[in-house]
C-alpha cells in the first residue's frame, strides 16, 4: 500500500466517524424545549456542569416572565450558572431563544461567557 492510498484510507475513516456540524441545523429547533436541551447538552460537552438551581428557577420555571417559551418575534434571555467538579465557575451559559415569525421554530443563540 502506497502513501497516497494511506492518507485516502485515513480521511474516508476520520470522515465517516467524525459527525460534521451544521450551524443551521444547531441554530434553529421546532420547540423551545428542544433548544435549550441542545444549549445544556453543548455545555455538558465542554465539560461544564449546569447549576441545577438556575435552571429550575430561570428555564424550567420561567423566569420572572414564569414562561421561557417566546411569543412569535419576541425573545427570551437567561444565565446560567456552570459549575466544574462541584465547584461554581465565573463563566455562564448564556441562552437567548427568538420565537421566529413563523411561529414554527425557534432560534437559538447560546455561548459561555
Amino acid at each position: 500500500m502506497n502513501m497516497k492510498t494511506k492518507l485516502s484510507d485515513l480521511l474516508k475513516e476520520v470522515f465517516n466517524e467524525k459527525k460534521i456540524v451544521n450551524e443551521a441545523s444547531d441554530t434553529y429547533f421546532k420547540s423551545a424545549s428542544e433548544a435549550v436541551t441542545y444549549a445544556r447538552e453543548m455545555a455538558e460537552k465542554k465539560g461544564y456542569e449546569i447549576d441545577e438551581d438556575d435552571w429550575q428557577s430561570k428555564i424550567a420555571m420561567g423566569g420572572r416572565y414564569s414562561r421561557f417559551r417566546p411569543s412569535k418575534g419576541k425573545t427570551t434571555d437567561a444565565i446560567i450558572g456552570l459549575l466544574k467538579n462541584g465547584k461554581p465557575q465565573r463563566k455562564s451559559l448564556s441562552i437567548s431563544l427568538y420565537g421566529m415569525p413563523s411561529g414554527k421554530t425557534y432560534e437559538l443563540t447560546t455561548y459561555i461567557n
